[in-house]
């Protein structure tokens, strides 16, 4: 019992951080917004997925921060799963 309540005070501390966090970023990178006609590197293909992903978890979090887990669709939930990990 102790064990799930320190978990579930961990990922809220965890989603409050990256709330904060996310707060300094004022909206989509330049990377979402910039069109490319060269091939994208490897890396670059990463680096750019990623920031999506965060971008998404972002605003998961903003979303649960203003109304609460509750809120949110079972998409949401899925999605929410597959991106914290």
């Amino acid at each position: 019992m102790i064990y799930s309540i320190i978990t579930v005070l961990f990922v809220l501390l965890g989603c409050i951080y990256l709330y904060r966090r996310s707060k300094h970023k004022p909206g989509l990178p330049e990377v979402f917004t910039k069109k490319t006609e060269e091939k994208l590197t490897i890396d670059e293909e990463f680096n750019i997925n990623r920031t999506r992903k965060e971008a998404q978890l972002d605003e998961l979090l903003d979303k649960i921060n203003r109304k609460g887990y509750n809120s949110l669709s079972a998409k949401e939930k899925e999605l929410l799963k597959e991106l914290s990990r």
